[in-house]
C-alpha cells in the first residue's frame, strides 16, 4: 500500500499529461507563428511585442478574481471552461486579418490562459505524493517538451504549406482533444474554501518569492519566443524550426533529470545551475549568425528554463497545504504572466531604438539578447538569497 501511495503514476495523472500535450501543442503552434503573422501584416518590432504579450494584460486582470475560485469550486469544470475560451480564440485567429483584430483576440485569449495554466497545475498536484512532488511536476511538464518538439516546427511548416488560417484551425482542434481528456478525469474530494475576494485567497504570500523569480526569467524567455524566428530570418537562417526541435528534445532529458536531482539535493541548488545555463543561452544568441550557433543556444536555453520553470512551480505548490494550492499556483503564474507581458515590449523597444542608432537589425537583436541577461542575473540573486536563508536555518 505504501509503495502505491509513493508512485506518481495514475490514470488522472497520465490523462492530464495528455491534456497538457495537446493544449501545449496549440499554444506553441500559435506563439511561434503569431510574430511572423504580425510581421506579415506590417507590424513594427514594438507592435510585434504588443501582439505577442497583450494576452498577459487580461490574464493578470483575471487572476485576482480567478485565484479564490480555484480553491472554492470544481477545478475540473473551471479548467474545461477556460480551455473552451482558448479554443474559441484559436479559431478566431484564423479569421481576423488585421493587427487590431489580433490584439483584440489576444486579450480574450488571456482570460483563458490566466485560468488554464494554474488550474491544470493545481489539479495535477492533487494526484502527487509529497515525496515525489518536484519530479512529478517535472515529468508532467514533459508533455510540454513533446509539444515543443512538434508544435513550433509544425506551426512554421503549416503556415508555409496551408497558410495562417488553416494552421490556427488545427490548433483549435488540438484544444478540443484536450477538453475531451479533462472530461474523463474524476476529480478527487478536497476541502473547498468559501469564495472570498481576500488578498490571501487570491495569492499565497509563501509563493511570492517563487513568482518573482519566474517573472524575471519569463521576461528574458518571452523575448526568445517572440523574436528568435525574426532574428534568425534577419541573419539569413531560414531553418528556424530546427532551433525549436533541438530545444524541445533537450527538454525531454533535462526536465526529469533536474526534477529528480531537486528531490535529492533541493530545488534552490539546482535552480542556480539552471539559471547559469539559461544566461549562457542568451550570450550564445547574441553571437548567433549561423544555424550551429542557434543550436548551441537552444541546448543551453532548454537546459536552463527546462530546469527552472517546473522547479519554481513545484516549490510554489509545496509551500502551502493542498487546500490553498490554487492560490499558490495563481501566484506563480502571475509572475510568469508579468514576465511574458513586459519581456516582448522591452525587447521590441530595444530592437527599434538600437536599430535606428546602429542601422542594423541583426545587431539590434544582439544587443537585446545581451540586455536580457539583466533579469536572469536578478533571478539568480533571488535564488542565492534562498540558499543563504536555508543555510542560516540549518546553522540555527
Amino acid at each position: 500500500m505504501s509503495e502505491r501511495k509513493e508512485s506518481i503514476w495514475s490514470f488522472p495523472y497520465l490523462a492530464l499529461m495528455v491534456v497538457n500535450l495537446f493544449q501545449s501543442m496549440a499554444a506553441f503552434m500559435t506563439n511561434t507563428t503569431l510574430p511572423v503573422y504580425a510581421d506579415a501584416l506590417g507590424a513594427t518590432p514594438s507592435m510585434v511585442g504588443i501582439v505577442v504579450s497583450s494576452f498577459s494584460i487580461t490574464a493578470l486582470l483575471a487572476r485576482p478574481f480567478a485565484g479564490p475560485a480555484f480553491d472554492s469550486f470544481s477545478r475540473k469544470r473551471l479548467l474545461i471552461a477556460s480551455q473552451l475560451v482558448i479554443c474559441a480564440c484559436m479559431f478566431l485567429y484564423g479569421i481576423v486579418g488585421t493587427l487590431e483584430g489580433l490584439v483584440a483576440v489576444r486579450l480574450v485569449h488571456g482570460v483563458g490562459i490566466g485560468c488554464s495554466g494554474p488550474l491544470a497545475m493545481s489539479l495535477v498536484s492533487e494526484f502527487l505524493p509529497e515525496s515525489k512532488f518536484a519530479s512529478g511536476v517535472s515529468i508532467y511538464a514533459l508533455a510540454q517538451s513533446f509539444a515543443q518538439v512538434i508544435g513550433p516546427a509544425a506551426g512554421l511548416y503549416l503556415v508555409d504549406a496551408i497558410g495562417f488560417s488553416a494552421s490556427y484551425f488545427l490548433a483549435a482542434a488540438c484544444l478540443l482533444v484536450a477538453i475531451c481528456g479533462v472530461a474523463l478525469i474524476k476529480e478527487p474530494y478536497r476541502e473547498r474554501l468559501r469564495y472570498e475576494l481576500k488578498l490571501d485567497r487570491m495569492f499565497a504570500p509563501e509563493a511570492v518569492g517563487k513568482g518573482v523569480a519566474l517573472m524575471l526569467l519569463a521576461t528574458s524567455f518571452s523575448c526568445m519566443g517572440a523574436y528568435v524566428v525574426l532574428y534568425g530570418y534577419s541573419v539569413g537562417v531560414d531553418q528556424m524550426g530546427i532551433f525549436f526541435i533541438v530545444y524541445a528534445v533537450c527538454l525531454l532529458g533535462t526536465r526529469p533529470l533536474f526534477g529528480s536531482l531537486a528531490d535529492r539535493f533541493g530545488a534552490p541548488r539546482m535552480l542556480i545551475v539552471g539559471i547559469s545555463f539559461f544566461a549562457a543561452s542568451y550570450l550564445a544568441l547574441a553571437c548567433a549568425d549561423r544555424l550551429p550557433l542557434f543550436i548551441v543556444a537552444a541546448l543551453l536555453g532548454s537546459a536552463g528554463f527546462g530546469c527552472c520553470g517546473p522547479l519554481l512551480q513545484s516549490e510554489a505548490l509545496a509551500s502551502v497545504p493542498p487546500s490553498r494550492r490554487g492560490a499558490a499556483s495563481n501566484t506563480a503564474f502571475t509572475g510568469l504572466d508579468l514576465g511574458m507581458l513586459i519581456g516582448p515590449m522591452i525587447g521590441g523597444a530595444i530592437v527599434e531604438r538600437v536599430g535606428l542608432l546602429l542601422g542594423s537589425q541583426p545587431e539590434a537583436y544582439s544587443v537585446m539578447w545581451v540586455a536580457m541577461l539583466v533579469p536572469a542575473a536578478a533571478a539568480l540573486v533571488v535564488v542565492l538569497r534562498w540558499n543563504l536563508k536555508k543555510g542560516h536555518r540549518k546553522q540555527g
